[in-house]
């Protein structure tokens, strides 16, 4: 981890073949560029979880929730054992299954939505969509899907309109908000 409470601590690494974990460098970069907006208390979804690296940042810089989605049964484990190695697990609710049938199922408005799917998958532009559509986001929630550099994200997925592209070397996040928003 890279800030916060749980600063430090190493996460075991992806047991699934073609596991990508958000780097380092790109987690600090996407935080640094959260904090003008602050997590503090935020509830969050970590979708496409992988290691959980993303929601346990979160987590670890002040989030009150996160509800962690991933359809790989090892991942899980590992997940699992992360957030105890973080110490928030109580703030940490895991979801096994896929993120695209996962969605129905949340049931909560989410502050700051988290994905970083496996680069070798189109972009999520209908994920992203869904996500506003299904009112899982709450106001002035921000979604951030991590992508391919190579991969150019949609301007607009159904309501939401992408406020920014940052490039990281091969990998890019998204932010996305309600058109509106005035984020």
């Amino acid at each position: 981890m890279t800030g916060g409470a749980a600063r430090g601590v190493r996460l075991r690494p992806p047991q699934a073949p073609g596991v990508r974990p958000t780097t380092d460098k790109v987690r600090t970069a996407l935080f640094n560029v959260l904090a003008a907006r602050g997590i503090e208390e935020a509830i969050v979804a970590d979708l496409y979880a992988g290691t959980g690296s993303l929601g346990i940042e979160a987590l670890s810089r002040g989030a009150a929730q996160a509800d962690f989605v991933e359809a790989d049964r090892r991942q899980m484990d590992v997940i699992r054992a992360n957030v105890r190695a973080a110490k928030v697990a109580e703030r940490a609710k895991l979801i096994h299954a896929d993120v695209e049938r996962a969605l129905d199922r949340l049931g909560r408005r989410y502050d700051l939505v988290l994905m970083d799917p496996p680069y070798t998958q189109p972009f999520p532009a209908a994920i992203v969509a869904r996500i506003a559509e299904l009112g899982l986001l709450a106001d002035d929630a921000v979604v951030v899907a991590g992508h391919a550099s190579r991969v150019e994200a949609p301007l607009v997925c159904g309501r939401l309109v992408r406020d920014q592209d940052r490039r990281y070397g091969d990998s890019s996040l998204a932010f996305y908000s309600v058109h509106g928003s005035g984020r």
